[in-house]
């Protein structure tokens, strides 16, 4: 199955520059968003939306078409 990613800020650095943090995934069916991570090489503790909805679990199952925006979580005070 494809999944279009999005990567913000230095996760962007992941794919080809040319391709501005944005790409497709192929990804194997029952799929979850802990595959799409280890697929990406991401190892760090990191926020994603899926389909616009956020507040999700990593082993939240994926669809073929489904659209994935990850990003670093930002803190400090």
């Amino acid at each position: 199955m494809k999944i279009r990613i999005e990567l913000l800020g230095i996760l962007a650095e992941l794919l080809p520059k040319e391709s501005k943090g944005k790409g497709v995934v192929e990804l194997g069916e029952e799929s979850t968003v802990k595959d799409l991570l280890e697929k990406l090489g991401i190892k760090r503790k990191v926020t994603f939306a899926l389909n616009d909805e956020h507040d999700l679990d990593e082993k939240q199952q994926l669809k073929d078409g489904d659209e994935v925006l990850v990003f670093t979580s930002v803190g400090g005070g």
